[in-house]
């Protein structure tokens, strides 16, 4: 009990000092080159989702592509519209729903619990485990996103090592029982020892570019080699990804606060969590499903 008092009383104090000095976060070299390769690396696997609508049926011909362009930009929309309203839930929420899609692109369990536990566990360690290890220095980047309101991240980040230990536990016995999540739970070990070494920012875009891209890549690219020709299929990408860079450039500049690197923070993640609700809808809800009924 004392323990978790200490903690919490320093969890308070890095956030007194996130709140005084959120306009004045500044990134170094290895940190602004993280956020380079998540951008350029890291988003563009996101920009095949309307091949991905089309394979569902959802984006066939101009009228439907349209439909499914409006629905996802409007989807976008209202998450930067909440984002703005309750920035901190807003995060909290976005660190929740990153953590479970991060999950479900490492998941190989054979069964429902195996799954579920491999997600709690790879999810949450590539989310919540970087802002643990480096709470002090992830909380100013929290207050540069939401203007100070990080009390919910930074409790969610105290509270995950008391929700990993059933998790950790339960995941030893899967893999005693599921020799084929043996490599997975090694890989979770080394992830560990990885992000709490690197800076918080090059541990994530390490993640996300090499881990969760290239998965999601192999898996997509599974679904999409049979029903378009490989140049038609990277072409709609590139044209959703640099769609996506004009973007982000445009409010970018827009935005103009004084501070570049905040300002450049908030349209990388903030842009991130938009695109997420409604690329988790279509890959990890529509897609999922399509392949549960081919698998029937």
């Amino acid at each position: 009990f004392a323990r978790f008092v200490v903690s919490g009383t320093k969890g308070a104090g890095i956030m007194m000092d996130a709140m005084m000095t959120d306009t004045l976060v500044q990134l170094d070299r290895a940190s602004l080159f993280a956020l380079a390769c998540v951008v350029i690396i890291g988003l563009p696997h996101g920009a095949f989702d309307g091949a991905i609508a089309r394979h569902l049926g959802y984006g066939r011909g101009w009228r439907g592509l349209t439909s499914f362009i409006g629905l996802y930009l409007g989807l976008a929309a209202a998450v930067v519209a909440f984002w703005i309203w309750q920035p901190g839930l807003a995060l909290g929420l976005f660190l929740l729903l990153s953590a479970v899609h991060f999950g479900y692109g490492d998941a190989t369990g054979a069964t429902a619990v195996s799954r579920m536990v491999q997600i709690a566990a790879h999810g949450g360690v590539a989310v919540f485990g970087i802002s643990l290890f480096h709470l002090q220095q992830v909380t100013p980047l929290f207050a540069a996103l939401t203007g100070g309101d990080v009390a919910l991240a930074v409790l969610m980040a105290e509270l995950f090592p008391l929700a990993m230990i059933p998790v950790a536990g339960l995941y030893l016995i899967c893999g005693i029982r599921e020799a084929a999540l043996r490599p997975r739970l090694v890989e979770l070990a080394l992830l560990c020892l990885l992000l709490s070494i690197v800076p918080p920012l090059v541990g994530f875009a390490l993640y996300f570019c090499v881990i969760h891209t290239g998965r999601h890549m192999q898996h997509i690219w599974q679904h999409l080699r049979g029903r378009a020709t490989p140049r038609h299929i990277l072409g709609e990408a590139a044209l959703f990804t640099v769609a996506s860079w004009a973007g982000g450039v445009m409010i970018w500049l827009w935005l103009d606060s004084g501070n570049v690197n905040q300002d450049l923070l908030q349209v990388i993640f903030i842009g991130l969590a938009a695109l997420t609700v409604p690329h988790m809808i279509l890959v990890d809800g529509m897609l999922r499903r399509s392949d549960a009924k081919e698998a029937m």
